[in-house]
């Protein structure tokens, strides 16, 4: 659950950098949209006073990748424009993508000092010391978010996850249900209340899953979580339609293909339909001993020893003392 935590903080935290100043004095410098690189630069050579045309073109370097250019840029709008808090929002971006923390919180420090009525700087602060697993502070950062903006849903999606990691399952459920309630398109939140739920194994985790899904029909997590825990509540035909969606829309997911090749195996019986998923695995992944290991154990179920035979040692070749795949050539020699 941790990796899944973080990769929506970092999400998070980078889709609040286009984020307005609120209260802050506008600069008389329009902001221009574009979608090259290019053009932006040339821009640049027309108009080199206008730091939010470097902001702009840091925005795009982010998003290429290109993280020194990105860094430059955002110096060079410093320079024009230090009192910009746009600018120490997107400077605290880049280092937290290089993992710099310190740098990270001083630049958000320092974009709430410019601007003291927007809530992003305090919520930024709140996702960097929730990774560094400082919950006091994260906290403190968030109580700061919601009395600037008491519907802040974000902070609320933040607040559960701090309840979540401490261990208060309640408390986390509790923030979560409030952020999704005033977020229409909460997908994180719906996903995170999944996952809690799905972990106790409580049905109710199918509602949030479909509630995810709604916003995002086509997510790829969404879709194979929603199909795992069906698989788990024994709805197995109900997993076999979502992880068919998951194979159709990302080929690639060999768990999806393996576990519908786990359902035919074992809880269907049903082997010559389970071969052509373990294959499809294998073909992803040709390393991957489970799917070879099943493969074999679906041979042997069809009677087609020589077959599970050579998964069997296949499954050795790749993992050395597998203990399935000794089981399964011994029977082979009885």
């Amino acid at each position: 659950m941790r990796i899944f935590i973080l990769i929506f903080l970092f999400s998070f935290s980078l889709a609040g950098c286009r984020s307005g100043d609120g209260n802050t004095k506008k600069e008389n410098n329009p902001v221009i949209t574009v979608d090259s690189l290019e053009i932006i630069t040339d821009m640049i050579r027309s108009d080199s006073s206008n730091y939010q045309l470097y902001l702009q073109r840091a925005h795009m370097n982010v998003e290429q990748g290109k993280i020194d250019p990105a860094f430059r840029d955002v110096n060079a709008a410093l320079e024009l424009n230090p009192q910009a808090s746009d600018t120490y929002l997107l400077l605290s971006d880049l280092y937290f993508i290089i993992g710099n923390a310190d740098n990270t919180i001083g630049a958000l420090k320092k974009a709430a000092e410019l601007n003291p009525y927007d809530e992003v700087p305090y919520v930024k602060l709140a996702e960097t010391y929730l990774i560094m697993k400082n919950y006091s502070m994260a906290q403190k950062s968030i109580d700061k978010a919601l009395s600037i903006n008491v519907n802040s849903a974000r902070a609320y999606f933040l607040k559960g996850i701090a309840f979540m990691e401490q261990g208060d399952t309640v408390s986390a459920v509790t923030n979560l249900r409030v952020s999704a309630n005033m977020d229409t398109a909460g997908f994180a939140a719906y996903m995170q209340l999944a996952s809690i739920f799905q972990q106790q194994h409580d049905s109710t985790a199918v509602d949030y899953y479909e509630k995810a899904l709604k916003i995002r029909p086509d997510d790829e997590k969404a879709l194979f979580g929603l199909a795992r825990f069906y698989q788990e509540l024994g709805r197995q035909d109900d997993a076999l339609a979502y992880y068919k969606k998951v194979n159709e829309l990302f080929p690639e997911n060999k768990k999806a293909w393996f576990n519908s090749g786990y359902i035919y195996l074992v809880d269907k019986e049903n082997y010559s339909q389970a071969v052509p998923f373990f294959k499809q695995a294998i073909y992803i992944d040709p390393a991957y001993v489970e799917a070879v290991y099943n493969l074999g154990r679906t041979y042997e179920a069809q009677g087609k020893y020589d077959e599970a035979a050579v998964q069997y040692r296949q499954a050795l070749e790749l993992h050395t003392n597998y203990p399935l795949a000794i089981d399964g050539l011994n029977r082979m020699h009885k």
